[in-house]
């Protein structure tokens, strides 16, 4: 397709909006970037990768959409396919860090002119691995699954000559919510946060925490922790005994620990869902929303129970996006982030592998590359069974240094739940 083909307009959805926005109060901020991370185990044709790439940007609108002012209105327009930046060639054996720099160097990616991703690779003994940093605005957690399969396709064209074209898959228009349904959803938040608590900053630390520009801008400090499969098979027969989601015992537990740490309740966390609909499960995108999370009394029997009330209450209200429930239900005015300072992810999704000629084609997990809380948790469940757990806080902050103690008490807590459903007797596992 030429550069002559008509540009498509559509208006920008809501969740759009929340990150072209964070975009113009803090430009560049590595909090509005993903980072996908693609595994290649085989002999690697670099020039069929790079064919593939092209194919995939081809197909999938969200990742050649400029997004623009016009007539005072935030509206994305689809772009025609394109060259893409040409694929960065990195050092053997390069890590995530080194490759999020160098992509991320000399801020690259631009809105307004649609340049949304950019690619590099890393050579080593077994194959390589596919880096690319992606403007969140086009990307989520599920884009990186549907972007291997889509680039395993494309590659086992290019590697038998054929031109790599994939059907387009057109981006669906957002949702508009009637006035009458906004307000409803407005108010449902309203009440169920009303005198919500900030979480308290951790041990003796003063002031009044970060600002949002703060954390959007910082660099993220991690640490990690595997938890064996007994781990993850104990927590899917607590959920079982209590007849809840896995979630729910991990979203507890997360509770606890931010509590131990704290001394904090009735805080909110801030937790991402999809929201994709049936027909978008192909779809690049950012199709995700964030709710917070009320968390409710901690301690005692049935928390496991109430931690999934709650959660249930947060999504009945998931239809309104992330900015518009943080308008309704904001706890108290000020510089710190508003309604939840603690942000919990749980990933286990099934992770499949591509084959594409004498190549297998795989997304690996990946943590967030830029501050969305003060606190943040993101576990992920691996094909062994175990659970990968990486804790972030930004420099400078008052988490800083503790996410460690953050990892051994949510381990803790962990424990102490799936103890206590050894005790429970079988006439109560289904109580709520």
């Amino acid at each position: 397709m030429s550069d002559d083909a008509p540009v498509r307009v559509q208006r920008a959805s809501a969740l759009e909006r929340q990150f072209w926005v964070g975009e113009q109060i803090a430009p560049a901020t590595r909090a509005n970037r993903a980072l996908a991370r693609i595994r290649v185990d085989g002999p690697v044709a670099y020039g069929a990768l790079g064919a593939a790439l092209s194919a995939v940007a081809a197909r999938h609108e969200a990742l050649r959409t400029a997004f623009v002012v016009e007539r005072g209105e935030l509206v994305r327009k689809v772009l025609p396919p394109r060259d893409i930046p040409p694929l960065l060639h990195l050092p053997a054996r390069t890590g995530s860090h080194a490759a999020t720099a160098a992509l991320l160097a000399d801020d690259f990616l631009d809105l307004g002119a649609g340049r949304l991703f950019r690619a590099a690779v890393a050579p080593d003994d077994t194959g390589a691995t596919l880096y690319l940093a992606v403007h969140h605005i086009a990307f989520d957690g599920m884009s990186q699954e549907i972007f291997a399969a889509d680039l395993a396709r494309a590659y086992d064209l290019a590697l038998t000559g054929e031109d790599p074209v994939l059907p387009v898959r057109e981006r669906a228009e957002p949702a508009t919510l009637a006035p009458a349904q906004r307000a409803e959803l407005a108010t449902h938040w309203r009440t169920m946060l009303d005198e919500a608590a900030d979480l308290p900053l951790p041990g003796s630390a003063d002031g009044p925490g970060p600002s949002q520009r703060e954390l959007a801008q910082a660099e993220l400090t991690e640490d990690s922790r595997e938890l064996p499969a007994g781990t993850w098979q104990a927590v899917r027969t607590r959920a079982r005994l209590s007849g809840c989601s896995p979630y729910a015992v991990l979203l507890a537990a997360f509770g606890r620990a931010l509590a131990d740490l704290t001394g904090g309740a009735g805080f909110c966390v801030g937790t991402p869902v999809a929201a994709r609909t049936p027909g978008q499960s192909d779809e690049i995108g950012y199709l995700t929303n964030t709710l917070p999370v009320r968390m409710p009394e901690l301690s005692g029997p049935q928390v496991v129970e109430r931690v999934w009330g709650a959660l249930r209450e947060s999504v009945i209200g998931s239809a309104l996006p992330c900015d518009e429930i943080i308008r309704a239900a904001r706890t108290t005015p000020g510089r710190r982030m508003p309604v939840y300072q603690a942000l919990f992810a749980f990933e286990n999704w099934e992770r499949a592998e591509h084959t594409a000629g004498p190549v297998q084609i795989r997304a690996l997990p990946v943590p967030p590359v830029g501050g969305h809380a003060e606190i943040q948790l993101q576990v992920t469940e691996l094909p062994a069974g175990t659970l990968h757990c990486v804790a972030q806080a930004p420099l400078s902050s008052p988490w800083q240094g503790r996410s460690a103690a953050l990892l051994h008490a949510f381990d803790d807590q962990l424990g102490l739940l799936c103890a206590d459903a050894a005790t429970r007797s079988p006439g109560r596992e289904n109580t709520v």
